[in-house]
């Protein structure tokens, strides 16, 4: 038999720092620049905009320029801030911290604390960090273009629209960044300076020139050199290097040389011709390297005094510079290393590879993982890339750094991460959580392979694949065999078994085992706390949230939200952990009426709600937030949010939650009177919807399609139908006082509706009864229009444990109990009209309305217009609300 792989790499002793000091670094200046003082009084004249944009390709002195900028600023007495961003930053996990690093050098004295937040937060944390600051400041990024991210780009198109008064925003980028730039340059907020500006002017290209004595140029070669580069930066630059060659000079008199793009070649050739020998091969040879220091300098070349060599190198122009104040690191010049690197990779390329592949040994070797895979991939290295990403992937998955497991996975070849089956199995958790259904789909049919020939262990991984493709029946199987057991669970391990806990506790939930769910809740607990993985938290607080939810203690699901969200706020970030807290959270406000609260939370967390991994965490929010534009006679927003949740369905392949979406539409148009919509709808909804299932999952607690179809029952005046639902929906009711409470104001709708009074009271009362301890609003809300004159009732009769809790209903009912009646409306409503108006507090459907009234269904139709036109509302609900504080029903 072959041996068995156990997915639990150890994780490296050696962790990656959050925050790289080189990054937040100004680069130095070695020679005088050129003064830009063109573009600097551009920038002065211009004091009023907040956000200033350099566009232009490499080599066109945008680093250089945003350099002068910075010192004017400083003169001024500003505060200024840098930052050098690359394509790791596409991770808000290693951007953020970045970012708070950077406020706190501009002023350390205030300790400005760095949360790592989600979405609006974010802005809002920044905004109000930057406000604090003592005086002017200027922020700086270069290389912009590195951010793709539509997410960050998001932040920043925010960022830059809200930038405090006190705050400029300074950007160098080869492309355009698409946040909001348009839009900022139109109201004035906004400055673009483009390459043809950032060209050297002729004065500009004689003054570069004026301290290279040892050319002893004329002014007409300088007038030649600049109008064949254009006045590129770079190529003035490179002319200056290589004019020592009497070739280079000698081409000056040619007619046509090259344009500047294709001079680049050229010219470099020529500047590492005229190098002695040894700094001719230390240039080639380190052009590999996306930053320098001497002692990897060494080793990629072998040669001994590196450092002296850099500091040389950079004292002479020959595009490098320091990244630290210590002089202990370099970069090269995108533009410049580019070129050397190509002509190493043509010339010799073997020593090409031997340059990458001695730089991902020493990079490995000091466990910089990042920097070693990207050389072990350059030179072909592909297993000492998969062996590096499965080590790291063991730090990086429990902390959610999901987008850099997929980022350098993207880059490997499929053989290479075959060969790693315990690489395979972390990056399925990264593709599981990021829902990228495409790439997962051959990493799990090749880990069932292993699996079916008893080489992996990877049950947990693979339940959460189920369960996130809404298989619950796989993944609740497989949850059968969890060990949870394991007191010494570490690192990737306890991640696992964290999330392992958390199955299984979301598993004991759908089965009302409440005792046992909160019982591996805690279990989960202590192996997230041993991975660390704050990754999990989001995931172990919703369900236990949402125990208590169901067990009817809305109170203290609240707390336990709010508790949440407060305390453990910077341990969230991009994780799906937090969309499942915010996605139950706002179900939670719902229930309770907290309504401006949960479109503050729906606006800051839309984006990972609806990236939740799990189907009933994203079917609760959407739902939820529909049901609150409703209420709030967004009707638009609401039909958006149900096809946002249809398109989620229909993507990730949850039929489940598709069924729900159809019993959602259902409920709306039962409530706004349109029954034959209503019963369209039901025939294109699956049967499955009406049937006990084996597992109560709790979504249905909230959009069981069963209660739109004894919705439909009722409306329909088949209260015996409606009847026989409601008993066959309380089977699944089960100890769980949430659903029996919905179930019971159901019943004493059908009761009330079929005309039997008492039996409504009783039903309605049992609701109030299960509904009091916690607190809930909403349900009794949603049936007002047929339920009001039984509250208002039970309010006013025998006292009861419930009685302040009906009291509180009252109001959010539309009932005004004991209230002076308001002036009647401006136009007085007709005879027709009233009797319409009466109907309809009664319930009655549209139809129903024209078969008591001998009118056309139409008929019905125009007269309601006319009576939400004159009561100045939208919906039936408002319109008996505010014919009851009128007087005009009772």
């Amino acid at each position: 038999m072959l041996p068995r792989i156990i997915c639990y790499t150890p994780m490296s002793s050696s962790h990656e720092p959050s925050v790289s000091a080189h990054k937040l670094y100004a680069p130095s200046v070695s020679r005088p620049l050129v003064r830009r003082q063109a573009l600097l009084n551009l920038l002065r004249q211009r004091s009023d905009a907040r956000l200033v944009v350099l566009q232009a390709p490499a080599g066109h002195g945008k680093t250089t320029t945003l350099i002068q900028i910075k010192q004017q600023c400083e003169a001024d007495g500003s505060l200024t801030g840098w930052f050098t961003l690359d394509e790791a930053d596409n991770d808000p996990r290693r951007l953020f911290p970045h970012l708070g690093a950077l406020i706190n050098q501009l002023a350390p004295d205030l300790e400005i604390d760095v949360p790592e937040l989600r979405g609006r937060h974010r802005t809002d944390w920044m905004i109000e960090a930057l406000r604090r600051l003592p005086q002017q400041s200027a922020l700086f990024f270069d290389e912009f273009q590195a951010l793709s991210s539509p997410e960050l780009l998001r932040f920043f198109r925010e960022f830059s629209e809200r930038l405090p008064e006190n705050v400029r925003l300074y950007i160098g980028s080869r492309s355009i960044p698409d946040i909001g730039l348009p839009r900022s340059i139109v109201e004035g907020r906004g400055v673009l300076i483009l390459a043809e500006e950032l060209r050297f002017s002729l004065s500009e290209a004689l003054a570069f020139f004026a301290d290279a004595i040892d050319l002893d140029l004329t002014p007409t070669e300088i007038e030649t050199i600049h109008r064949r580069t254009e006045g590129w930066p770079a190529a003035l630059q490179l002319f200056r290097l290589s004019l020592k060659r009497a070739s280079v000079r000698a081409r000056l008199q040619e007619p046509e040389l090259p344009r500047p793009r294709e001079l680049t070649d050229y010219l470099v050739d020529n500047v590492v011709a005229t190098q002695p020998p040894q700094v001719r091969e230390f240039l080639l040879r380190t052009s590999v390297l996306t930053r320098l220091c001497a002692p990897l300098c060494e080793a990629v070349t072998g040669y001994t005094g590196a450092q002296n060599m850099l500091l040389q190198l950079e004292q002479a122009g020959l595009f490098l510079r320091s990244l630290d104040a210590e002089l202990r690191w370099f970069k090269y010049h995108s533009l410049f290393a580019t070129c050397l690197a190509d002509q190493l990779a043509i010339r010799d390329p073997q020593a090409f590879t031997d340059a990458h592949r001695r730089a991902a040994e020493w990079y490995e070797k000091r466990g910089m993982h990042a920097e070693t895979l990207h050389h072990a991939i350059a030179c072909g290295d592909y297993a000492l890339a998969a062996q590096t990403l499965d080590r790291w992937a063991s730090q990086l998955i429990p902390e959610g750094r999901l987008i850099t497991v997929e980022r350098w996975a993207q880059q490997l070849p499929w053989d290479a991460i075959a060969q790693h089956p315990s690489l395979m199995v972390k990056i399925a958790w990264a593709y599981i959580f990021l829902r990228r259904h495409r790439p997962l789909a051959p990493l799990l049919e090749k880990i069932r392979e292993l699996e079916r020939s008893a080489r992996l262990d990877a049950n947990i991984v693979m339940s959460m694949a189920a369960i996130s493709a809404d298989n619950v029946e796989e993944a609740f199987a497989r949850s059968e065999r969890f060990e949870l057991d394991q007191p010494r669970s570490r690192g990737f391990q306890a991640f696992e078994l964290g999330a392992a806990g958390n199955l299984a506790a979301y598993r004991a939930l759908a089965e009302n085992a409440f005792d046992r769910s909160a019982e591996l809740l805690a279990q989960a607990l202590q192996h997230s706390e041993r991975a660390p993985a704050p990754f999990s938290g989001g995931y172990n607080a919703a369900v236990a949230a949402v125990a208590a939810l169901l067990q009817g203690d809305l109170h203290t699901a609240l707390a336990r939200f709010r508790r949440f969200a407060t305390e453990a706020q910077p341990l969230l970030d991009r994780s799906v952990a937090a969309a499942a807290m915010y996605a139950c959270y706002l179900w939670a406000l719902y229930e309770a009426n907290e309504l401006d609260t949960a479109d503050t939370i729906y606006g800051q967390h839309h984006d990972i709600i609806v990236e939740s991994t799990l189907a009933d965490f994203t079917a609760v929010a959407l739902l939820a937030m529909a049901r609150i534009d409703d209420a709030r006679s967004r009707r638009t927003q609401a039909d958006e949010r149900l096809q946002e949740l249809e398109s989620l369905a229909q993507a990730n392949g949850w039929t489940r939650l598709s069924c729900l979406v159809v019993g959602e539409r259902m409920r709306r148009a039962l409530a706004a009177g349109h029954v034959d919509y209503a019963r369209t709808l039901a025939t294109a909804m699956p049967h499955a919807g009406t049937t006990p299932s084996r597992w109560r999952l709790f979504a249905d607690d909230l959009g069981n399609p069963l209660y739109a179809r004894i919705q439909l029952a009722i409306e329909s005046s088949q209260h015996n139908l409606a009847e026989q639902l409601i008993e066959s929906a309380r089977i699944d009711a089960g100890s769980r006082p949430y659903r029996q409470m919905r179930l019971h104001i159901l019943q004493a709708k059908n009761n009330a509706r079929a005309g039997q009074d008492r039996s409504a009271e009783r039903a309605l009362r049992e609701a109030l009864r299960l509904a009091a301890p916690g607190g809930f609003v909403r349900a009794f809300v949603e049936e007002a229009s047929t339920l009001a004159p039984l509250l208002a009732r039970i309010a006013t009769g025998e006292p009861t444990d419930a009685s302040a809790f009906t009291r509180g209903l009252l109001e959010p009912c539309g009932i005004y109990h004991g209230a002076e009646p308001s002036p009647p409306p401006c136009e007085p409503l007709t005879e027709r009209e009233l009797a319409i108006l009466g109907l309809l507090a009664q319930g009655v459907s549209n139809k129903q309305m024209a078969h008591r009234l001998v009118l056309s269904e139409n008929t019905v139709k125009f007269h309601l217009k006319n009576i939400y036109a004159k009561l100045g509302v939208d919906s039936r609900l408002r319109a008996i609300t505010v014919a009851r504080r009128h007087g005009l029903i009772g």
